[in-house]
């Protein structure tokens, strides 16, 4: 049932899978899919993290230009976007084409040089603004993007019987450990939360952590 389902998924996972299939076409329910339907959801947030946190991060924008191509390229997607949903509402084809979108910007956030252009701040506003439209449309990816992928991190956890308590408490020991220099102690907390299923990710802000990829 529905109820079952949102034991061990978020709800906005269940209607983006449902969406990510055209409403004509049967629908094969497994915890693969939603699994899958997981893996696309991340993808998009983490896309309009990025993209949010490279606007708020940087005032001195650059002139170099974006190849017109790219521009060209994310112009027909947004029209493609909206020639799919008049198209008998096929959300499939739309959604695809907010994939390729997505595509397009993590290619210019992955280029120090284009990341910094004024033509790249102005897309990227473009991007995030398209988002609301999408979320108005579509009802998805209408969530602040950190909280979501905390909650999706959170239910996969949840999924997988890792306990949120045990690898707080993880975190900080590694946390103490790596301010007092006992890095030996710190890599065995690594392999420790490891062997738990998650993934430790060092940054500037300190450590964050994730569901580890099964092999």
């Amino acid at each position: 049932t529905i109820r079952d389902i949102l034991q061990q998924h978020l709800p906005e996972t269940l209607r983006f899978f449902l969406l990510s299939k055209h409403y004509r076409t049967p629908v094969d329910f497994t915890d693969t899919s939603m699994e899958e339907a997981e893996k696309a959801q991340k993808r998009i947030y983490e896309c309009f993290w990025e993209a949010e946190k490279a606007l708020e991060s940087r005032s001195n924008w650059k002139k170099s230009p974006v190849p017109a191509e790219i521009l060209d390229e994310y112009n027909t997607l947004q029209t493609a976007f909206n020639d799919a949903l008049e198209d008998d509402l096929n959300t499939a084809s739309a959604i695809g084409h907010i994939f390729a979108m997505v595509r397009l910007i993590n290619r210019l956030l992955e280029d120090k040089t284009l990341k910094a252009s004024e033509q790249t701040k102005a897309l990227l506003e473009t991007f995030l603004s398209s988002r609301k439209t999408w979320t108005d449309i579509l009802g998805l990816f209408g969530q602040e993007s950190a909280a979501f992928l905390t909650d999706l991190r959170n239910i996969q956890a949840k999924r997988l019987d890792i306990d949120l308590a045990t690898v707080e408490r993880l975190l900080n020991e590694r946390a103490t450990a790596r301010a007092a220099k006992d890095f030996a102690r710190s890599d065995a907390i690594r392999d420790e939360l490891l062997a738990l299923g998650v993934a430790v990710k060092d940054g500037t802000e300190g450590a964050s952590w994730d569901i580890a990829l099964r092999k």
